[in-house]
């Protein structure tokens, strides 16, 4: 240890890091960062190793997501940048913090072949909102504050500082280090008043007006402000995927069982943190009707045309910019202009919005709710099945909706959930009610197979720390709900999660395949050499990895089976308890492949 005059390079990370709040560090150590790692847990910082630095980074880009903070990640140089890039790039295309620390090999070493060399900062950069190496081991502490601090100021994103190993080994003297003050919460920008006034009389003058939150609303913490604007102006309103809890999916007003339905005929849109991409449909007919107006929130002025001109573009911070249309809202008069009541009977009359026309416009909504949610509960029923079976038939495989609604009657509103996978992914969206913000995770605007690890550990972590912290009184419950195919990608981290003691049930909905699987007679039937490329091992025990690791692990094939074991899986959790289902289910092999959102919109020119 050095004299308490100095001390190490790796304990000067350490400390700076917790002088900025850093609490939890994620990551994998080895030459030469197995110091900093071990430099954090002796001054407090808890550490979370991980099997591969993919699932690290995924999990530190969520952890910065779930509390508004950068999520710090530790690798090793070379071949550990190398896989840390794929969270680098999910978080800076979410816009989700994240902090990355990698070891390099010595500086006085560059371009003579050292170990694990690689011009990291130059590979970075490119896929990052910061990239830089401290010129001095003393001035580390401010190129970590300005990379901390970049991380989550303005647009979040991921940012990186090299951290070459005689830095980390070498000794520098507390005076000449280079102090910077503890950084403050990002300051909240504000859209123009002028701007804000149109974007007010635009919503005052629609007909069949469509409120859309996405992400970068529930980063920005605004699910007060859009309660209060619902008060003031009640108006439908659809959450992106990751967009859904920051209202309730419950609440009267969410018509997302109504979704095309609500895109084809909005005239005016405001679109509060989430972006014109694919999952919108890029603005574009024919899912738009033709001259749809969208009043834009964005934190960025250059995304506000991104695809389609806005009406209207308000940039700032989500949840500054919602207080603000509040406020002119308030300032005309309008507050409680209609009346809604608990629920979505579409033959409630006494529904009613600030006008008849709203009114006409939501209960024609309300009615197609009902009437796609009735579609859902003829695919959701297991009984009509069992008729057609002979007496000693085994029963058929659950299918998608079969399963999910009987998983659904037993997890707890106060839950996180995380979906990975291609059905798995889409039938779960629309089958799972979110209840509170900041609740849900999936694999994000890239639709990134292998975040499902990752992102459930996180969660874990966040779990338990809230009850740790005193912030909740009983240990939220976490769900994953993943595909085999998605699992298989980072699947060694529940070795991780049972480490750790990270209460978690994961569901692996087991089809065989890539989308698609193949039954064991069928598969048996196949030459290797003609395998359908979507195809799986049939009938993978993946229930046992959590029994090696010390977790528990269930083998499901039946509606009880699956009921016992979610029921068991949600009781382990309390007591850190992880917990594999495996359900083995119809592999639909000879379903045809489509992804609704390709071919979404017509082959045209950007509406610019």
């Amino acid at each position: 240890m050095p004299s308490t005059s100095s001390l190490t390079g790796a304990h000067l990370i350490a400390e700076t890091l917790k002088h900025h709040g850093i609490s939890t560090v994620f990551g994998i150590i080895g030459i030469p960062v197995i110091e900093v790692g071990q430099a954090c847990i002796d001054i407090g910082i808890r550490f979370v190793a991980f099997r591969n630095e993919q699932s690290a980074a995924y999990a530190a880009c969520a952890y910065g997501y779930l509390t508004g903070k950068p999520g710090v990640l530790l690798v090793v140089g070379g071949p550990g940048v190398v896989h840390a890039m794929a969270g680098i790039f999910h978080a800076q295309t979410n816009a989700w913090p994240l902090l990355v620390l990698a070891g390099s090999s010595e500086s006085f070493q560059q371009g003579m072949g050292a170990f694990q060399e690689l011009d990291q900062v130059a590979y970075v950069r490119p896929h990052a909102k910061f990239s830089a190496r401290p010129p001095t081991l003393a001035q580390v502490p401010y190129t970590i504050e300005k990379a901390l601090r970049t991380a989550f100021y303005g647009k979040p994103g991921a940012t990186y500082v090299d951290l070459p190993a005689d830095y980390i080994l070498g000794t520098v003297d507390r005076a000449e280090v280079v102090q910077t003050p503890r950084i403050q919460p990002p300051p909240r920008s504000v859209a123009g008043s002028d701007e804000v006034n149109k974007a007010v009389d635009l919503l005052l003058s629609a007909k069949r007006p469509l409120l859309i939150v996405g992400k970068g609303a529930q980063y920005a913490q605004a699910e007060d402000e859009l309660q209060s604007f619902l008060r003031a102006l009640p108006i439908p309103f659809l959450p992106t995927p990751m967009g859904k809890g920051l209202l309730p999916d419950t609440h009267p007003l969410c018509i997302s069982a109504a979704r095309s339905a609500a895109l084809a005929r909005a005239d005016v849109v405001l679109v509060v943190g989430a972006r014109l991409n694919w999952i919108l449909h890029y603005g574009h007919q024919p899912k738009w009707s033709q001259g749809v107006k969208f009043i834009r929130i964005e934190i960025e002025h250059e995304a506000v045309d991104d695809n389609v001109k806005a009406a209207v573009g308000l940039v700032g911070d989500a949840r500054a910019v919602v207080g603000q249309i509040n406020a002119e809202l308030r300032r005309r008069g309008c507050h409680n202009l209609g009346q809604v009541v608990k629920g979505k009977d579409s033959h409630n009359s006494d529904i009613k919005l600030s006008n008849a026309e709203h009114t006409a416009w939501y209960q024609t909504l309300l009615s197609k709710c009902h009437d796609n949610a009735q579609k859902v509960i003829q695919k959701s029923m297991i009984f009509p099945q069992i008729p057609s079976l002979k007496p000693h038939d085994p029963p058929k495989p659950l299918q998608y909706h079969q399963a999910f609604a009987l998983i659904k009657r037993y997890i707890p509103e106060d839950h996180i959930f995380i979906g990975e996978g291609a059905n798995t992914l889409d039938i779960a969206r629309s089958m799972f009610d979110v209840f509170q913000p900041r609740s849900r995770l999936d694999p994000g605007t890239q639709a990134t197979m292998g975040v499902g690890m990752g992102l459930t550990i996180a969660a874990g972590v966040l779990a338990q720390q809230e009850v740790e912290s005193g912030q909740r009184k009983s240990r939220r419950k976490v769900v994953a709900i993943v595909g085999d195919s998605a699992f298989g990608f980072s699947a060694m981290e529940v070795e991780t999660a049972v480490r750790n003691r990270l209460g978690m049930l994961i569901i692996v909905m087991n089809n065989g395949g890539v989308y698609k699987g193949l039954s064991a007679a069928e598969y048996a039937k196949v030459p290797m050499t003609s395998l359908p490329p979507t195809a799986l091992l049939p009938e993978v025990r993946y229930e046992q990895l959590a029994t090696l690791c010390g977790g528990n692990g269930v083998l499901a094939r039946t509606p009880d089976e699956l009921i016992s074991g979610v029921k068991s899986g949600l009781e382990r959790q309390d007591a850190g308890g992880v917990t594999i289902v495996n359900l083995l289910m119809e592999p639909g092999g000879h379903k045809k492949l489509e992804f609704g959102w390709l071919a979404s919109t017509k082959k045209e020119k950007s509406k610019l």
